[in-house]
């Protein structure tokens, strides 16, 4: 007899034997189907560069790229490089300024 914990009600419940009224509520706008997420290719733009409509993005980014064009605002971010600390540097440093100071 195994036994699990239930979110809705709090209670300990076996699982063969499961309350309905403790079942999740499942959203209507939720599929049984697993579907991974894809980004279609199909869309409908006029061209800035050219005036002529497009209905594939792939065909537009051709013609921009045939123009010489430069599309912006889907690049990947870049990652932030930190510079290397040289130690030997911000001693020399510490000690002409040490120096300094006592002179």
């Amino acid at each position: 007899m195994r036994e699990r914990f239930c979110r809705v009600c709090g209670g300990w419940h076996q699982l063969e034997k499961w309350p309905h009224n403790c079942m999740p509520v499942k959203s209507p706008a939720q599929s049984d189907l697993p579907a991974p997420h894809f980004v279609s290719d199909s869309i409908d733009i006029q061209s800035m560069h050219d005036g002529q409509h497009y209905t594939s993005k792939a065909k537009l980014r051709s013609a921009y790229r045939s123009a010489g064009v430069v599309e912006i605002g889907n690049e990947k971010p870049q990652p932030i490089e930190t510079p290397k600390t040289d130690r030997n540097e911000i001693r020399d440093e510490l000690r002409r300024v040490h120096a300094e100071y006592n002179a």
